[in-house]
């Protein structure tokens, strides 16, 4: 993840603010960060507003997990405002963090939310996904940590990701991570069958 003066404000921010989070992770922050940055570029996507929404986009985790795409647009503008984002890049940012769930908030109605929220979604699948999915049912309660419940709930995760990319790069590669997903899913309930 490289930085310019004013994201690395915000990153510095924010990675002490989400430092005991274990879903909305710092690390998590960064690889979708990364994924803004890889996919931005060839979209023609405002990298200034793309990669200061991306920074901030789960930080309302900390006020309201559930509802964090909205909880948290007060606390990143403020994070946006301190670190000296231009003003004209602060609603767009703000709208890349208000957009990137697939849980809630409105549709990415611009170029750089509809990167944010692809990014995030490359996140939410392939083996990190699959980890990041245990993590977030333990935390958030929607998985009961019961083995034999495990496969329809990634099931149910992957149709909130499938047939939703907007860019053709990020469902390249989203493809391959759900196909992924996919034989991780066969071999668990294999095993749950008592297969070998």
């Amino acid at each position: 993840m490289k930085l310019n003066a004013v994201e690395e404000k915000i990153w510095r921010q924010v990675s002490q603010d989400l430092e005991n989070e274990r879903v909305a992770s710092p690390d998590h922050v960064q690889r979708m960060t990364d994924w803004c940055q890889q996919l931005g570029p060839e979209q023609g996507a405002d990298m200034e507003s793309l990669v200061a929404g991306a920074l901030v986009h789960d930080i309302g985790v900390l006020t309201d997990r559930k509802l964090h795409y909205l909880a948290g647009k007060p606390v990143a503008e403020k994070i946006l405002r301190d670190a000296g984002l231009p003003e004209e890049k602060i609603a767009p940012a703000l709208h890349v963090l208000e957009s990137h769930s697939r849980y809630g908030g409105p549709d990415p109605a611009s170029l750089e939310a509809r990167v944010g929220q692809d990014a995030d979604a490359l996140e939410y699948i392939g083996a990190i996904g699959i980890l990041r999915a245990v993590v977030r049912g333990l935390t958030d309660g929607s998985f009961n940590g019961r083995i034999g419940d495990f496969p329809d709930y990634l099931k149910n995760l992957l149709k909130k990701v499938e047939g939703t990319f907007h860019t053709e790069a990020a469902r390249r590669i989203g493809t391959e991570r759900i196909a992924y997903m996919r034989r991780f899913l066969e071999r668990v309930e294999s095993e749950l069958g008592g297969k070998a």
